[in-house]
């Protein structure tokens, strides 16, 4: 497994969205989007758990619902694969883009150019990854103690 697929998911302190939620919402992306091609295999339980640092139930509850949910499917003995013919994007995407759209026009209608926006949203974008960070920092050391 290559270093890329071990860093698939980091854990969002800021999000309201529990950590198994995030972490199958974060695996779906990249199915639709080919980052996990059907017939990949996924990372075993243990090890997503360990390189994410979070609990091995949580990525059991994760992997569970993925397959619930069609995603990918348990081979005995094997682990877990990308099931084939998943859709590229699901209406959750859809409406994600949708509503940042809306937020162009809104920009636009401000007298922002484009790239106005653009260096705007990578300062929001910035900011919330630096609070992510901080976070983790502090679960860390909170768990260190």
């Amino acid at each position: 497994m290559s270093d890329s697929e071990t860093t698939v998911f980091h854990v969002d302190e800021t999000s309201d969205l529990p950590i198994w939620a995030q972490l199958r919402n974060r695996i779906a992306y990249l199915i639709r989007t080919g980052h996990f091609a059907a017939g990949t295999q996924l990372p075993s339980v243990r090890s997503l758990a360990a390189n994410a640092n979070i609990n091995y139930n949580t990525v059991t509850k994760a992997y569970r619902d993925l397959e619930l949910s069609g995603f990918i499917v348990s081979i005995r003995g094997r682990g877990m694969f990308v099931q084939k013919n998943i859709a590229p994007e699901d209406e959750s995407l859809e409406a994600a883009n949708a509503l940042f759209e809306s937020c162009l026009r809104q920009y636009r209608s401000c007298g922002m150019s484009f790239q106005d926006i653009r260096e705007h949203l990578i300062g929001i974008i910035d900011d919330a990854e630096n609070k992510a960070r901080i976070a983790e920092e502090e679960r860390r050391q909170y768990e260190s103690v």
